[in-house]
């Protein structure tokens, strides 16, 4: 197989900068997105929201962390982390970095019953800073490089992304995610992943608690 180093980085920016139109538009908790409350612990809440034309279920988690942009923004690109934050990652890698904006990578989901196959995805990520607020917005695509994996589902990332806002007390996270896994899911296992990714705002916190109490001994 001849591997292909070609990458279009025009398409990947806008790819980026047409998810942080849509991002904006989402992520606010107004009555036309219809977002749904799905939990709420400790200040840090989810909310879910059913999108008529697929089917599929958006989730968003939000949260207040008493840690800066830079910190939390560490965490969110060190993608071989994110199993550490996200209870359903099994593993992840960078593929490839073009520039602190933009890069490829892959990662890999657990199977969560027995009738239910590991999902990946390979994601375009790109970061936009506007004011106080830095975005980091991903979205799948293919590659020729990284054909589908025997056994392992490609799902599709429709969009996934943080909104950070710079506050005095830290910084205001938001993460929203929606994802077509492929295949057939049934409802428990739907309403599992959407409490998982809207937790990891929260398990981000617990991690940058555990690092500070690391460097604090």
């Amino acid at each position: 197989m001849i591997q292909s180093d070609i990458y279009d980085i025009e398409a990947y920016m806008q790819i980026g900068q047409d998810g942080y139109e849509f991002l904006k538009k989402i992520a606010p908790l107004t009555p036309e997105n219809h977002w749904q409350l799905f939990s709420e612990d400790d200040g840090f809440k989810i909310h879910i929201r059913p999108d008529p034309d697929t089917g599929l279920c958006l989730t968003r988690g939000e949260g207040l962390l008493p840690y800066t942009i830079d910190e939390i923004f560490a965490i969110i690109e060190d993608i071989p982390l994110r199993p550490k934050y996200d209870g359903i990652c099994e593993s992840g890698q960078i593929i490839k970095r073009f520039s602190d904006e933009l890069m490829l990578f892959y990662q890999k989901f657990k199977s969560m019953f027995f009738v239910i196959s590991s999902r990946d995805f390979i994601v375009i990520s790109r970061k936009i800073v506007d004011g106080n607020f830095t975005y980091a917005i991903g979205k799948s695509l293919e590659h020729p490089n990284h054909p589908p994996i025997k056994g392992v589902v490609r799902g599709d990332l429709k969009i996934g992304g943080w909104i950070l806002e710079k506050r005095e007390t830290g910084t205001f996270c938001i993460f929203v995610t929606w994802a077509d896994p492929k295949g057939m899911l049934p409802k428990k296992a739907v309403n599992i992943v959407a409490g998982a990714q809207g937790k990891v705002v929260q398990q981000i916190k617990l991690l940058l608690d555990e690092k500070k109490k690391n460097v604090n001994k």
